[in-house]
């Protein structure tokens, strides 16, 4: 059985993000198909090619053939494979003239350092830092404990 851990995420964003990045922020969430514009937010997507056989496929020289195929980080929808619950992410413009998101995802360890870049874009951009929360639990824990983010490093619990 895989680790799969939950996360809940809420931000409130100002509204001088650039266009090209609430398009690519919408991307991220599933609510737009993938820009034309080159991706900015996340840009580390490499993993090994896996052959037939299970195991990662190789160059020459014993290199790992590596894929660099984008994907949305925050995209899914409907019911949570293995935490429960609803998974949904949503951006809205504010009254205050700024934008609201809100994300509950799963995610597989595998994934984390994209789930990184994507927390370390929204927190630098949040509007303060009680405008940033963002809590997470493994599938089968009770209780979300707060993730944090110091120095440009996110810190899980």
């Amino acid at each position: 059985m895989a680790d799969i851990y939950d996360l809940i995420l809420s931000v409130n964003l100002p509204g001088t993000l650039s266009d090209a990045e609430i398009s690519e922020l919408r991307w991220h969430l599933g609510l737009v198909p993938q820009p034309a514009t080159p991706l900015s937010l996340v840009t580390d997507y490499a993993e090994p090619l896996i052959g037939d056989d299970g195991q990662p496929e190789e160059d020459e020289q014993g290199n790992w053939l590596m894929s660099y195929e984008p994907y949305p980080v925050l995209a899914a929808k409907g019911p949570a494979h293995r935490a429960g619950g609803v998974l949904l992410s949503a951006l809205e413009p504010e009254t205050r003239g700024g934008w609201a998101l809100t994300s509950r995802q799963e995610f597989h360890p595998d994934e984390l350092g994209r789930v990184d870049e994507l927390l370390l874009w929204l927190h630098e951009r949040a509007v303060n830092s009680l405008d940033f929360q963002c809590h997470v639990r493994f599938y089968e824990e009770d209780t979300f404990a707060p993730v944090s983010v110091t120095e440009g490093e996110v810190i899980w619990p």
